[in-house]
């Protein structure tokens, strides 16, 4: 008899439990990988140019501009620049992000050029943070959330880059992790504005490659960088012609290449 009350008690405790929202089967968690868009157009160019084996091209046309700046230089004032690109959360979920990991490229890299890559500040917004109703969620912009630096199989090319110009045309991207702590986010559009910080003699020469046309959504291109000193935002590329292509690319919106990682709940 006793035994029998027991698990009744029990019975009447799980249920309780779960009627208050003690224990919740319609949700559950599990790691995520957020990108917002493809920087790779494929192994082989519009030119016919073949990547080297294991690698692949991100390419643009020539003239094109194709880069955000994303240096923040701490000896000069008139040199810090910062980016700002935007991502959805799903109504029916939450995220805890660990990790955003921005792409970025040296056009005059060095062999010791990643060694100055060390200090990566974030800022995440409840809107376009350009706007003054935006509000701060995370982050500020002193606080290194740099985690690592680390070469992607990825070159960014342009429809004329040939085998005798690969070696001084094609740039290799680099893919940077940041260690996020402590952000959970519900459902909602939200926007980062980040930067990389540079002490005199860094080779600070890094920009962020805007994504191609070719594989994504060009409407929903709408990322920019902005000039601290003077404000001064810059949202599209407009690209140039020259004696060496006559021909002037059409302007593209910008929007940076990153991706979000963490664990996300799912209501």
């Amino acid at each position: 008899m006793k035994n029998l009350l027991l698990i009744f008690i029990v019975s009447i405790f799980t249920v309780g439990c779960s009627s208050d929202g003690l224990i919740d089967d319609s949700k559950s968690e599990e790691p995520f990988t957020y990108k917002n868009g493809t920087l790779s157009t494929g192994k082989i160019s519009s030119s016919g140019l073949n990547a080297p084996n294991g690698f692949e091209f991100s390419e643009i046309p020539a003239g094109s501009e194709g880069m955000l700046l994303a240096y923040h230089l701490n000896w000069n004032d008139a040199a810090q620049s910062t980016i700002s690109d935007d991502f959805t959360i799903s109504p029916n979920e939450s995220w805890k992000i660990e990790n955003l990991s921005i792409f970025i490229m040296n056009p005059d890299i060095m062999p010791s050029s990643i060694n100055s890559v060390k200090t990566l500040v974030l800022e995440i917004y409840d809107g376009d943070p350009k706007l003054s109703n935006s509000k701060k969620v995370y982050g500020n912009m002193n606080d290194n959330v740099f985690k690592s630096i680390s070469p992607t199989n990825i070159y960014r090319v342009t429809n004329l880059t040939t085998s005798d110009s690969m070696n001084e045309q094609a740039k290799l991207v680099y893919k940077v992790d940041s260690s996020i702590k402590d952000l959970n986010l519900p459902s909602g559009h939200y926007w980062f504005k980040m930067t990389f910080k540079f002490d005199y003699g860094d080779d600070w020469f890094w920009f962020a490659p805007r994504l191609p046309v070719t594989g994504n959504d060009v409407n929903a291109f709408n990322a920019y960088f902005r000039l601290e000193s003077t404000g001064d935002i810059f949202t599209t590329d407009q690209g140039s012609s020259s004696p060496q292509n006559p021909v002037q690319p059409p302007s593209v919106k910008f929007e940076t290449h990153f991706e979000i990682t963490g664990i996300k709940t799912i209501n």
